[in-house]
């Protein structure tokens, strides 16, 4: 009796702990939907004043991509438009996608940052960035 009880308790850890992995699995597979946002994180880490004709390029990319969504073209239209900040219009648009996303999404995350960029990435959205093209 004592050894069935053992190996039933052994039986039920190693679900749990397979459980527990396979939700990190699970996870991390969604990282190539968010791809897009991550592009767009990488441009925005290290952007100053306004972006490069690379970054540009990376960005028009987004614009002209079918799998990209209308959010996700506001944020890169923004990007590319920026000139030390953004710009009213696109600050306008950025708080539409803000107001319709959840709070802790990625898209929401990137969508505050390109709306409150001056001159430069701050320490703190900097790491944020980071987040986002590490968990995507």
């Amino acid at each position: 009796m004592n050894k069935s009880i053992k190996i039933l308790f052994l039986g039920m850890m190693a679900v749990f702990v397979a459980t527990f992995f396979q939700s990190n699995i699970f996870a991390h597979a969604d990282h190539d939907k968010d791809a897009i946002i991550i592009k767009m994180a990488d441009v925005m880490i290290n952007l100053e004043h306004f972006p490069t004709a690379d970054e540009k390029k990376k960005l028009q990319s987004v614009l002209d991509s079918v799998s990209s969504t209308d959010q996700e073209k506001i944020i890169a239209n923004a990007i590319i438009h920026i000139q030390h900040g953004s710009t009213v219009e696109d600050k306008e648009k950025l708080q539409i996608v803000i107001d319709n996303t959840v709070a802790t999404s990625t898209v929401n995350t990137l969508a505050k940052i390109v709306q409150s960029f001056s001159h430069g990435i701050s320490k703190t959205d900097k790491r944020k960035l980071q987040t986002i093209k590490f968990k995507g």
